[in-house]
């Protein structure tokens, strides 16, 4: 009986966002500006048509190349192309299409594979994997035509599949390579998971990536985007976007004051701290649990320095995981709080406007301590769940 009764505060929580979130959308839609994010990596597919990889790199040639597409109002800020040269074997077939088809494509295909990936990290499976359709994360991806549902889902498949299948989860870590600020983490988890075919798996396919675009766009490619690279990174300490709608430690420091070595250095022994926990369950419990899979998913927000809000959608995964353990073995003191902040997150950093930067990091760290408090008291991860239930 008291379960239900805290499952009543979730439920309005989920309406309440959605609804929220429903008002921001049709802001959004009748402001005046159709320019999205995904029109950056559109148009450095219509680029990638007419010039080498190479060229996409260079950040004002590239500005002035969208302006030409005249699709739509470009802002004044600078949207360079930053991706790595495998992921323009990514982008370059939706270039083939016009932008509006070729959005609609993007969109139904990142959250056809997002839910499938929801669907199969879920134990038991439950239809309650479609209520990630109605979570602000992914309404940010689907309004910006972001990443976050496409890496979301390799990464959501990535360590749910370690334990059953880790050759199959390997690889799509490995895929990750393509958003490699969100690559680094996992694949660091996954050395520490001492799942030596998920490793090698790993390994393959991220090196078949790189061998793959250098073959179609030559070394010269890597060569221009490690400079842009280092042109792009050198402007995030001072970058308000970043510190607005960022979901680190690192942007979190930044947007109080804190000094830009001193946040890195904050930011280390936050990653030596997550690490060390994220160890302590995985050789505890393994790879195979959902609270294992949880702390993975979690844990890479609090040891990365960066991360947006539209990488979130594995976040409102790991909120549903967590709900459907609750449901089953019952919730600890906080979860359903924790839970319902955390789905939450992508509403409060944009209600939170300019101290936005110190909402996530706090929502995620408390998100974190919550699952590794529930993994590291239990005997296992999940407990075995009751005969005939």
């Amino acid at each position: 009986m008291q379960e239900r009764r805290l499952l009543v505060p979730a439920l309005i929580v989920l309406a309440v966002s959605t609804v929220m979130f429903g008002a921001y959308i049709n802001f959004l839609v009748h402001s005046g500006s159709t320019f999205n994010d995904f029109f950056v990596f559109w148009s450095a597919a219509r680029e990638l048509q007419q010039q080498p990889l190479a060229q996409l790199y260079d950040a004002a040639g590239f500005q002035d190349f969208m302006r030409s597409l005249a699709l739509t109002s470009v802002p004044q800020i600078p949207h360079p192309f930053v991706y790595p040269p495998p992921a323009a074997l990514l982008f370059f077939p939706f270039g083939l299409l016009p932008f509006y088809g070729s959005l609609l494509l993007w969109n139904g295909l990142s959250l056809t594979l997002y839910l499938g990936a929801v669907w199969h990290a879920l134990r038991p499976r439950t239809p309650l994997a479609l209520l990630a359709l109605l979570a602000p994360a992914t309404m940010v991806n689907l309004l910006f035509g972001q990443t976050g549902l496409l890496t979301s889902a390799l990464t959501l498949f990535g360590f749910s599949l370690l334990g059953e299948r880790p050759a199959r989860g390997g690889i799509m870590l490995g895929l990750l390579v393509i958003k490699p600020q969100l690559a680094f983490l996992p694949l660091l988890i996954l050395l520490i998971s001492r799942k030596r075919s998920a490793i090698v798996a790993a390994a393959v396919t991220a090196l078949l990536l790189v061998a793959a675009s250098l073959v179609v766009f030559g070394a010269e490619s890597w060569q221009a985007w490690l400079n842009s690279l280092s042109n792009f990174s050198g402007g995030l300490s001072s970058s308000g976007t970043h510190q607005r709608h960022g979901a680190t430690i690192y942007f979190g420091l930044l947007s109080i004051g804190a000094n830009a070595h001193a946040a890195l250095a904050l930011q280390a022994i936050a990653t030596v701290a997550v690490l060390w926990s994220i160890a302590r369950v995985l050789h505890k419990h393994g790879g195979a649990t959902p609270g294992a899979v949880m702390i993975c998913l979690i844990g890479p927000f609090l040891a990365s320095p960066y991360a947006l809000i539209y990488d979130l959608p594995t976040v409102s995964a790991a909120c549903l995981m967590l709900f459907n353990e609750g449901r089953r073995t019952g919730f600890r003191n906080g979860e359903l709080l924790a839970i319902a902040a955390a789905w939450c997150l992508p509403l409060l950093v944009f209600v939170a406007a300019g101290r936005a930067g110190t909402v996530a990091p706090i929502v995620l760290g408390a998100f974190f301590v919550i699952m590794l408090r529930r993994c590291l008291q239990s005997g296992s991860a999940s407990p075995p769940q009751p005969s005939g239930a």
